[in-house]
């Protein structure tokens, strides 16, 4: 197990930071925060979800080959009117 070691807060404007020490350093530029299992307590994860790769996507379905007619026949009506309270 890891061993607990003291980091330094501080405030900088109206945002706290948090000094991380050394051996827990991350390789990234941001990081996930989420609760942790004890109340005040949080957890740092690495990075967060990688933002798409739009012409990765866009080349993946020129490359599916959709039909011409592809959700043709779909039901494209309008919303219904309908009176507010």
């Amino acid at each position: 197990m890891a061993k607990i070691t003291t980091a330094r807060v501080f405030m900088s404007g109206r945002s706290q930071h948090v000094t991380i020490p050394a051996a827990y350093r991350f390789n990234t530029k941001t990081v996930e925060v989420r609760p942790g299992p004890n109340p005040g307590e949080i957890i740092l994860s690495p990075g967060s979800l990688p933002k798409p790769d739009w012409e990765k996507i866009w080349a993946m379905l020129d490359a599916a080959n959709f039909p011409d007619d592809f959700l043709e026949d779909r039901d494209m009506r309008l919303p219904q009117e309908r009176d507010l309270f």
